[in-house]
């Protein structure tokens, strides 16, 4: 399965994932923003944007060897330990996360995270290839409180899913490759990098819908 865009993966996941009535879909920035919409506007379900960001490997910034959250907490992986005395970590964290807070600015105005009791949080990327910025994302939102916190994508490794069964209470993608090496971008006709713009746009259908959780009454 190809998707067309990100969009066109939302709505398929939709389609086969039916989250509970009770859920708020925190959509990672920016890739998940276009799946996470399609499914907040297909099933009625409110959406935030959970800001966190993959720390990029100096040589090769394609690749993260962790992420971190809006409040400065930094999760590894650690299959890049052989890494972690060769790279400055603390300076590239530190420059991730001023990316990071200006996206909530811009996205969120930086709009305190609200409890989430009695709710499902789920976390909804474009793809989940080694896990760890979801993982960034639940170690932000298992400190609001939720009842469960679920995660989806349209395209995960089946390795990856398993890491992140150890912390999630479901995990759902729709395609599960065990082949190597794993692209995200693969599964894609179009994959361009988004726009705070385009962002933006979606934020603000979500708003006019009533969807957006951040004013969610």
């Amino acid at each position: 399965m190809i998707f067309k865009n990100r969009l066109d993966a939302g709505i398929k996941l939709s389609e086969v994932f039916k989250l509970p009535k009770n859920s708020v879909i925190f959509a990672i920035p920016r890739g998940g923003v276009p799946v996470g919409y399609a499914i907040a506007k297909t099933q009625k379900i409110p959406m935030d944007i959970i800001v966190v960001r993959k720390l990029p490997i100096p040589f090769n910034p394609e690749a993260g060897f962790g992420a971190i959250t809006i409040d400065g907490k930094v999760v590894l992986n650690p299959s890049f330990n052989y890494l972690f005395s060769q790279i400055p970590i603390e300076d590239i964290a530190r420059e991730v996360l001023q990316e990071v807070k200006r996206r909530d600015k811009i996205y969120r105005n930086n709009a305190p995270y609200k409890n989430l009791k009695g709710k499902t949080a789920v976390v909804v990327d474009d793809g989940f290839a080694s896990g760890y910025s979801a993982l960034a994302a639940f170690e932000m939102l298992k400190n609001l409180n939720p009842d469960k916190i679920i995660a989806i994508a349209p395209v995960c490794p089946k390795d990856t899913k398993e890491l992140l069964l150890n912390y999630f209470d479901d995990v759902y993608c729709l395609i599960e490759p065990d082949k190597k090496p794993f692209a995200v971008a693969s599964f894609y006709e179009d994959f361009h990098d988004l726009s705070d713009d385009e962002v933006l746009e979606l934020i603000e259908d979500l708003k006019e819908n009533n969807l957006w959780w951040v004013d969610y009454e």
